[in-house]
C-alpha cells in the first residue's frame, strides 16, 4: 500500500512523509526562483529593447512567461536594483487571465504613483488592481490585450515623467 511505497517502517512513515514534502517545498521555491532568473534573461538583467530612459528615470516594460504575481514582484524587484532611479511595469499572460505589477523606485514616486497607474491600466485587461506608490499589483481576465497595456503604460510614464 501507500505507508510500502515509502520504502520506511510504519513508525518512521509520518518522518519520512515531513521530509519529502520540505523538499517538494524547497524545489517549488527554487523553480520559482529559476523562472525569475530566467525572466531576467539569464543573468544580464535588463535587455536595452524594453527600458528607455525618460530624463534621469529608466522605464522598463516587460512582458515575461509562466510568472505568477509574487514572481513579478521578485523580478520588478530585481530590474528596479540594476536599474537603478526607475519605474517598471511587467506583465505575464496565463490561463485565461493576465497579471501585472508596477514597481517605482522610491526617489520616482512623487511623479509616478504605482498604485495609481495601476488603477488606470487594469480595466485595458479587463481588471482591477491597486497599491502603494512604489509598488502595485493587478490581474485582468485579457491577457490578449497585454502589449496594449505595457504600451500604454510606457506612454502614460513618459507624459508623467515629462510634467
Amino acid at each position: 500500500g501507500l505507508i510500502g511505497r515509502l520504502n520506511v517502517p510504519v513508525a518512521q512513515a509520518s518522518d519520512a512523509l515531513e521530509r519529502l514534502q520540505g523538499e517538494m517545498k524547497r524545489l517549488q521555491k527554487e523553480v520559482a526562483q529559476l523562472r525569475v532568473k530566467a525572466a531576467m534573461g539569464g543573468d544580464n538583467g535588463p535587455r536595452n529593447d524594453d527600458a528607455v530612459l525618460v530624463g534621469d528615470v529608466h522605464v522598463l516594460t516587460r512582458r515575461v512567461a509562466d510568472l505568477d504575481k509574487s514572481g513579478l514582484r521578485d523580478l520588478a524587484d530585481s530590474l528596479k536594483g540594476k536599474l537603478g532611479k526607475a519605474v517598471v511595469i511587467l506583465g505575464s499572460p496565463g490561463d485565461g487571465k493576465v497579471s501585472f505589477v508596477v514597481s517605482v523606485t522610491k526617489d520616482v514616486t512623487d511623479r509616478v504613483h504605482a498604485g495609481k497607474l495601476v488603477k488606470e491600466l487594469a480595466p485595458m485587461v479587463g481588471g482591477g488592481g491597486g497599491g502603494r506608490p512604489d509598488f502595485a499589483e493587478a490581474g485582468g481576465k485579457q491577457p490578449e490585450k497585454l502589449d496594449d497595456l505595457l504600451a500604454a503604460g510606457r506612454t502614460l510614464v513618459q507624459r508623467l515623467l515629462a510634467s
